[in-house]
């Protein structure tokens, strides 16, 4: 077993030496999917754990001998992004834990903040307190961030904290910092960078109308940007969450060569063949394949809107 502990948090050390042994049956989950999260609060500090799911054989072969694990890059890059003058809750430490000479498991402790929330209101289009200013506030924020050439790979609104301040401002901090790079990021990048943060697409326009006051850019140009750069992200997540559905329901084969197959070649064929008009019995059965089988799963409305379908 590794672990690294932060020194200012050194008197949790028996804590965190014990934690492969405690997580499972102690604490307070946070989040359940594909990694776990837990809420434990030991000697007054609210601690946030993850315990990152175990890899497959060829990355835990990558993550014993080639690169950091998660856990470990999570803990080094809240250090760099405290570093660059930007907020993430403060590492506490990593645990690694070891298996036939590979790595098995993986756990980063942070403190758990619970003064702040997510943006996923904000970004959903609800109606949100004061969300004028905290749009502005945010695009502002990611404008900075990317100056200060932090690119958070996993940019989404589930991965950003708000805080309302004393004096009515907003103080943002990132989570979930496994994947991040720091480099110089293009104006390409900064907008895609935004792709997966909005639902709502008047609210993908007003960040990056503020992004562009920012950096002083072509509002109009960079309103299009982002909002073809989230469209296509939303779009393809349409399809996968839809195949996702399909598979637990009816299987692979259905998935592979059933309704959304043949959604998607009468949708192609409409376009190319018959000028994409919008009516006849092509467009009905296109219809009905997508109220079915996608229309849930549309959470931003990118192809009902592309392709005006009545639900």
């Amino acid at each position: 077993m590794k672990v690294v502990i932060n020194p200012a948090y050194s008197f949790l050390s028996d804590f965190i030496n014990n934690l492969p042994d405690c997580f499972e049956s102690d604490g307070d989950v946070i989040y359940k999917g594909r990694n776990t999260i837990k809420h434990f609060s030991i000697k007054n500090i609210d601690i946030a754990v993850k315990s990152f799911k175990v890899p497959l054989l060829v990355n835990r072969l990558a993550y014993t001998y080639f690169r950091k694990s998660k856990a470990a890059r999570s803990y080094y890059y809240a250090f760099e992004i405290k570093r660059r003058g930007f907020l993430t809750p403060d590492p506490i430490a990593y645990v690694e834990t070891y298996k036939g000479g590979l790595l098995k498991g993986s756990y980063f402790v942070s403190v758990y903040d619970s003064a702040s929330e997510t943006v996923r209101s904000l970004m959903a289009g609800e109606n949100v307190p004061d969300a004028e200013n905290k749009l502005r506030s945010f695009a502002f924020f990611t404008a900075a961030l990317h100056e200060a050439e932090i690119y958070h790979i996993d940019y989404s609104p589930g991965n950003v904290l708000i805080k309302n301040m004393p004096d009515n401002t907003y103080q943002f901090s990132l989570i979930d910092i496994n994947r991040m790079q720091f480099k110089s990021v293009s104006k390409e990048e900064a907008l895609k960078n935004l792709d997966r943060m909005c639902l709502s697409r008047r609210i993908s326009s007003d960040i990056a109308r503020y992004y562009a006051q920012y950096k002083g850019w072509n509002a109009k140009n960079t309103v299009e940007k982002v909002n073809d750069y989230s469209d296509h992200f939303f779009e393809l997540k349409a399809f996968n969450f839809a195949r996702k559905k399909l598979k637990r329901s009816k299987g692979i084969c259905y998935t592979l060569f059933g309704p959304i197959l043949l959604y998607q070649l009468l949708c192609k064929f409409r376009v190319i063949f018959l000028n994409g008009k919008s009516k006849g019995r092509l467009y009905i059965k296109e219809t009905d394949l997508y109220n079915k089988y996608i229309h849930e799963s549309d959470v931003r409305g990118v192809l009902q809107s592309k392709y005006n379908y009545p639900v």
